[in-house]
């Protein structure tokens, strides 16, 4: 198994995360602020998924106290708004040159347009995109399902997808079979649309089943609580 190095994708100030429900971005990107601070990086972690009833980072901030992460999120009195607005203090953080931006994005056309907003300060060339990619979660199972994915977060947020990140999963009912399917999935479409995969990810107590795993693997840390309609945890 090949360790995840940070460093290789550190040429960019924002690095955003997006990706369908179910995805797992939200624990990605808590998970890849988490390694960057963990190796010295000054970081900021941004919730910006204004798609609601999912879980998003502000409803696990007690729980990341721990870690002495600095978290840019909306007031209290806006998390209950589902609109695509978010507070002048976030426009005035992400011009802030002091530090790495991490931001959770969310991953309809409704969530990955709010960002395009944002293009006076997030330009080209100074963004890396990931989209995240569990090909056992509608809409993105097949190389058809997710280029068009794609394709819709491109028009919405008026960026390009720089990379791939692969997590495919079922939770506790994950086997190396799953995993391996899910990755040449993944293959397929970065052949297909020369989209490279940066990394992929699995919880870090499945780390024993990926011994054959030819791309770099960031253990995630789970934080996320089962999502109310599938019993199913969003890593």
């Amino acid at each position: 198994m090949i360790e995840f190095e940070p460093k290789n994708l550190l040429d960019k100030e924002f690095q955003i995360f997006i990706g369908r429900i179910g995805s797992g971005k939200t624990e990605i990107s808590i998970n890849f602020a988490m390694k960057l601070k963990e190796e010295g990086y000054k970081v900021v972690l941004f919730d910006m998924d204004i798609v609601k009833p999912y879980i998003r980072i502000r409803d696990v901030m007690e729980e990341l106290t721990k870690y002495n992460l600095e978290i840019v999120s909306p007031p209290e009195a806006t998390r209950a708004i589902d609109l695509p607005i978010f507070p002048k203090f976030i426009i005035g953080r992400l011009m802030n040159k002091d530090g790495y931006k991490i931001l959770d994005v969310g991953g309809d056309p409704y969530g990955a347009g709010s960002i395009a907003q944002f293009r006076d300060v997030i330009k080209e060339g100074l963004y890396n995109l990931f989209f995240i990619v569990n090909t056992r979660r509608p809409e993105t199972s097949n190389l058809r399902e997710i280029i068009k994915a794609i394709s819709m977060i491109q028009d919405a947020s008026r960026m390009k997808v720089t990379h791939l990140v692969f997590n495919t999963n079922l939770r506790w009912e994950t086997t190396k079979d799953i995993i391996m399917e899910g990755l040449n999935v993944v293959k397929e479409v970065s052949l297909e649309t020369h989209i490279p995969v940066a990394f992929g990810c699995v919880d870090e107590s499945g780390m024993g089943i990926l011994d054959s795993i030819d791309i770099p693997i960031l253990p995630l840390k789970l934080f996320i609580n089962p999502l109310p309609l599938t019993g199913i945890k969003n890593i």
